[in-house]
């Protein structure tokens, strides 16, 4: 608007003063130049009474337009505009191209350190909240929100839960989860749903409403606390197997597809380990439930991988670099 109000009127001048005065377009420009940004030049011809009059309604008007111009401008570049611009068609262009990605609703404490993690992994994600500016996540330009109710089915297309991997409900209300839970659901029903509760009572009614897996963050917290003290050594092993990237070993888990050869086949019928030096520590089922067969003596070499288990292995770089091309298709 503003450099729209500019122009119109630089133009107007411009054309008064030609049709008034019968000055020469360049003349008639240069007037209205120096008339709005008040140099205080001579006028470049004599001027008659009926220009005079115009010159002053032209000062009035101009100045107004610029001190609007000016204090639209500064506000623009130091009220956080221009930057909320900036990211909102980052946002646009990200949410037009993203696929597989995991939505996280809610940004809150919970939520700020999944957001931490999958930006360490490299895990693409984008962050549904109602109020983001009051989060800590919106000091980071890295994060890409999308303002709104979660439970709305038009703010969670807006994030493409159509096309994304799974959605992650740590709303502060149990209630509110549940509600995103059951829009989710509908929306996507193949998505993969990890959801916070705060009591055990609260896990039963998101797992009726549709969440794959239930965390209670206290829970987990005392359990871990507990572990830490009575067995501080494993704890800091499997910290170190799974965070620590500089490490020559690490654990890493491994999704089976239909198509994969590990398919309907046991560890022990395709020599993976002469394959690929990884050692295979678990096989869990879609829902976390580690499978075993007890027939066997619960050997992991003697189950039978499905589609959609999940294989734990502990190996170097390059040995789980061989699993994960040797498991998929």
């Amino acid at each position: 608007m503003a450099v729209v109000f500019l122009g119109t009127l630089l133009a107007g001048g411009t054309a008064g003063f030609m049709i008034i005065e019968g000055w020469t377009l360049t003349d008639s420009l240069y007037m209205a130049l120096i008339t709005l940004t008040t140099v205080g030049f001579a006028e470049v011809q004599p001027m008659s009474q009926t220009g005079r009059h115009f010159m002053i309604v032209f000062l009035m008007v101009g100045v107004a337009t610029v001190g609007f111009s000016i204090s639209t401008v500064v506000s623009y570049l130091f009220e956080g505009q221009m930057l909320a611009t900036v990211r909102r068609r980052k946002t646009e262009r990200v949410l037009r191209r993203i696929k597989n990605h995991y939505i996280v609703c809610g940004a809150g404490d919970v939520g700020r350190e999944v957001v931490h993690e999958f930006r360490r992994t490299g895990t693409p994600h984008v962050v549904v909240e109602l109020d983001p500016d009051h989060s800590e996540l919106a000091s980071e330009s890295e994060t890409i929100f999308v303002t709104g109710d979660a439970s709305e089915e038009a703010v969670l297309q807006e994030a493409r839960i159509v096309d994304a991997r799974g959605l992650i409900a740590v709303l502060p209300s149990d209630a509110d989860n549940v509600f995103v839970i059951l829009t989710a659901r509908q929306l996507n029903p193949e998505l993969m749903i990890v959801a916070k509760s705060t009591d055990n009572q609260a896990a039963d009614k998101l797992r009726r409403a549709g969440a794959t897996r239930v965390i209670t963050p206290s829970e987990i917290a005392g359990r871990r606390i507990a572990s830490s003290v009575l067995h501080p050594t494993l704890v800091n092993f499997l910290d170190v197997m799974v965070d620590d990237r500089t490490m020559s070993m690490r654990m890493e888990e491994f999704t089976i597809s239909r198509e994969s050869p590990l398919a309907n086949h046991t560890l022990r019928d395709i020599n993976l380990g002469q394959h690929t030096g990884a050692i295979v520590l678990s096989i869990t089922d879609s829902m976390g439930q580690i499978r075993t067969d007890p027939a066997k003596q619960a050997v992991v070499a003697n189950t039978v991988v499905r589609a959609g288990d999940r294989l734990i292995a502990l190996g170097s770089e390059s040995q789980l670099r061989q699993l994960e091309e040797f498991v998929t298709p």
